[in-house]
């Protein structure tokens, strides 16, 4: 190396204003103040240059602290070459790939552009290599020392490398458990963001959580215990917390838990895996985070000035996130979480809040999704659109259902009389089937006792156009039924057995009564007309749908047969 192409070097960082990594390739910069065959020069130079040199790597005594310019020469070299051809990678031998390597661990913030293409070149001899460089940064790390080198850049911008290394990196853990935490929390970032088994993290994650002795390792690994399998950590770490004899230390070891799995101010993506966004689980953990992170004791910020925020700050933004991410969650099963939340928070004022909460989040839901242009003019012309989703779907076929129910009971060409004659639930579901057909308009279709998977029959189910999620619907000739045997079947029958498919979330059951029965008892012994049967099943639906987390909407109609008058479903 010259002293010149030292000194254009660092020309070249000035024009380009680059201090933020080592290389730089935009070489032709030169030519205005050097000239062109000055900076052809300096191009080749550097080119050439970098298959000549080997750069030494940390594991073999290189400084942590320092780059020789030799090395930031290379990268130059490397830079500019790659740069110059889209498929150069392809034409280097396994020798150029490893010294191409050595000088990948010398940049500066983060990996070289061209890296990625280097591993795609010959992937077996990368991992192998940054494994090595991993195990010598486990190593001689210590508890009290944080080492910025191949575990730092790997966690921040090597994720392209974590599908390549997290079955090796899994095996390490389980073997020892590293002695620095931000080394651990490195390591189990790739782990967690790789596409690596749930199954395998959650078996090393449940065995690390039981046995590691440091609060803050064990509360990383319930962390990633719960982010994989909640419903079996999150009973573990409640225990756990609950051995901790110190109020404090109990405090302590929640905020890192809730730390770990949110992440904090300073990192706020935490790679931790999503299986415990649910509602129920969410509301556990909010529930024990409010617990142990009281908000009578929270620190309040506002007004104090300039503050570096710690784990108390940190942990209260995760308590309050998880609030966020349940109350932001549509469906019947928040609702349910949040209303057990209102009457469980220890704090009254809390409670009035998350009732709010709960509250907006069903008026969020029965409003529905915004129309689009195209739905409001197909409304416009047929009063009527074309359903686009589960819900839709439901939303036509009660209107379908509603618009039978008064045909049958108010229609001047009604067929009430003929069907109030018929005794077989066969026939009249056959009655019901063809009716809907002929109204479908190419919107839905209706198989009538469509076999499913374990040979059960629902009488009807609705089909939508393009999508998979059907509505069931459920028929009984009320008069050929007891009262506690059609609240059976509304329960087991539509709710636990059609239902119970995560496509299918919304039924009907429908009733037609001939009116050759007055009256039906209940399971209280009282007794009811058909009215007050509608009434009881859809009350029953009620105290049924927070024990069935995906049902989300049954709704009970009724078709009078013998009336002539505005009946009420």
């Amino acid at each position: 190396m010259s002293k010149d192409q030292h000194y254009l070097y660092r020309e070249l960082q000035k024009i380009e204003k680059n201090n933020t990594t080592w290389s730089v390739s935009t070489w032709r910069s030169l030519e205005p103040s050097f000239g062109a065959d000055v900076a052809q020069a300096f191009r080749d130079g550097a080119v050439a240059f970098w298959r000549r040199f080997c750069p030494v790597l940390v594991s073999e005594g290189a400084s942590l602290n320092s780059t020789p310019f030799q090395v930031i020469f290379g990268l130059t070299g490397l830079a500019i070459e790659s740069a110059e051809s889209t498929d150069w990678s392809n034409n280097l031998s396994d020798t150029e790939v490893t010294i191409a390597f050595r000088y990948a661990m010398h940049e500066l913030n983060g990996y070289p552009t061209w890296f990625p293409s280097v591993f795609r070149r010959n992937p077996t001899v990368i991992r192998d290599l940054l494994l090595a460089e991993i195990d010598y940064e486990l190593s001689v790390g210590s508890a009290g020392q944080d080492i910025s080198y191949v575990l730092y850049d790997l966690n921040w911008s090597g994720e392209w490398l974590w599908d390549s290394l997290a079955p090796e990196l899994l095996s390490r853990l389980a073997k020892a458990e590293p002695k620095n935490l931000r080394s651990l929390q490195f390591l189990t970032n790739v782990v967690q963001g790789s596409s690596l088994d749930g199954g395998m993290i959650q078996t090393l994650a449940r065995v690390k959580a039981m046995s590691t002795a440091p609060h803050e390792h064990c509360a990383q690994w319930f962390a990633i215990w719960t982010g994989v399998a909640p419903g079996e950590s999150l009973p573990a770490l409640i225990a756990h917390i609950e051995s901790i004899h110190a109020d404090d230390e109990r405090s302590k070891f929640v905020m890192l838990v809730l730390t770990q799995l949110m992440g904090n101010r300073r990192s706020r993506t935490s790679r931790t895996r999503l299986a415990y966004r649910t509602a129920q689980h969410l509301k556990t953990l909010y529930l024990l985070a409010h617990k142990y992170v009281r908000s009578q004791d929270d620190v309040d910020r506002a007004g104090g000035g300039v503050y570096s925020p710690g784990l108390r700050d940190d942990a209260q933004d995760a308590r309050e996130q998880l609030l966020s991410l349940l109350s932001e969650r549509p469906g019947k099963d928040a609702f349910v979480a949040l209303s057990e939340i209102a009457q469980q928070h220890p704090s009254q004022q809390h409670r009035s809040y998350i009732a709010m909460l709960a509250k907006s989040r069903a008026e969020s839901d029965a409003a529905g999704a915004p129309w689009s242009e195209e739905q409001v003019r197909e409304f416009n012309e047929n009063l009527e659109r074309m359903p686009h989703n589960h819900r839709e779907l439901f939303d036509l076929a009660v209107l379908r259902l509603l618009d039978l129910k008064e045909d049958l009971e108010h229609g001047d060409s009604s067929n009430a009389p003929m069907l109030a004659d018929v005794g077989s639930e066969r026939y009249v579901r056959s009655y019901i089937g063809n009716w809907l057909r002929d109204l479908a308009r190419g919107r839905y279709s209706v198989p009538q006792e469509e076999e499913l998977a374990d040979a059960k029959r629902p009488d009807l189910r609705f089909h939508g156009i393009g999508f998979d999620a059907p509505v069931p619907v459920e028929l009984k000739l009320a008069d050929n039924w007891s009262g506690p045997k059609l609240l059976e079947r509304l329960e087991v029958q539509l709710c636990g057995d059609y239902l119970r498919d995560r496509r299918s979330t919304c039924g009907v059951f429908l009733l037609v009564y001939r009116g050759h029965r007055k009256s039906w008892q209940l399971l209280d012994g009282t007794s009811v007309d058909f009215d007050g049967l509608l009434l009881a099943l859809q009350e029953r639906w009620g105290l049924l749908s927070a024990s069935l987390p995906n049902a989300e909407e049954v709704l009970v109609i009724g078709i009078d047969l013998t009336k002539r008058t505005t009946s009420s479903r």
